[in-house]
């Protein structure tokens, strides 16, 4: 009779622990499909018209770092497009995270510090973007300093935050594909963030060079919520 009553109450269990994993929805469901398409479409829109209004020289920055990011949206029709580009981006990286929070809850009710670290990690990021993007162009006696302190606060946590975000999902998507290509853009953000700390200490004149690397890796962490967001259709609780 014990041992019905124990199969019972874990049947029970399973079934509620799959009704949470079905029960999870997005609060905003494209928000990191328009997260990769808004900023990228957005930067290479702003460098465009910034090199067509002959603002910055004609290169690929992404290898060749002609150029920084922030420059190409400070001037002419550029400043309005970064701006009605990113600046969503923000907003939506923001619900992102907070969705993160809302799914790793779902499938690992009791793992309190990695179900909120990303979260916490990432919308600081992600406020600090929006600070970032809200004074480029400006020119004020505190935005230059404002805009390198968000710019780097921006870099950092987010990439701290996918790091932890890569071990929810190994842990929890289904999809095992997910987990991997996740893991490879981690390897790669962490690979042009190790040499833009250090080449600049080993060399001189490195502008171009850590140029490119910012380019670089504000593509990748832009793709990062868009490729997550498949891990959430399969829980591995989700049988």
């Amino acid at each position: 009779m014990e041992d019905t009553t124990q199969t019972i109450s874990m049947d029970s269990g399973l079934s509620r622990d799959a009704v949470k994993h079905e029960s999870f929805r997005p609060w905003f469901k494209f928000g990191p499909i328009l997260i990769l398409l808004l900023y990228w479409l957005g930067s290479a829109s702003g460098y465009i018209f910034s090199y067509l209004g002959e603002f910055v020289p004609w290169c690929i920055p992404h290898i060749e770092g002609c150029t920084s990011i922030s420059r190409t949206g400070r001037f002419g029709i550029s400043f309005y497009i970064v701006k009605f580009t990113v600046i969503p981006v923000a907003i939506f990286a923001f619900v992102y995270w907070l969705d993160m929070a809302r799914w790793n809850t779902v499938s690992i009710p009791k793992g309190h510090f990695l179900n909120f670290a990303p979260t916490i990690l990432g919308c600081l990021g992600a406020s600090a973007l929006l600070v970032q993007i809200s004074v480029l162009g400006i020119e004020c006696g505190a935005c230059r300093t404002i805009r390198s302190y968000s710019t780097t606060s921006f870099f950092l946590l987010t990439f701290i935050a996918q790091w932890f975000a890569w071990i929810r999902i190994r842990k929890q998507s289904k999809r095992t594909w997910v987990s991997v290509f996740y893991l490879i853009l981690c390897v790669l953000l962490s690979i042009d963030v190790v040499l833009f700390v250090v080449i600049p200490n080993l060399y001189e004149h490195t502008s171009a060079l850590e140029n490119s690397i910012a380019w670089r890796t504000s593509y990748l962490i832009a793709l990062a919520p868009a490729l997550s967001a498949f891990g959430w259709r399969s829980p591995s609780g989700n049988q």
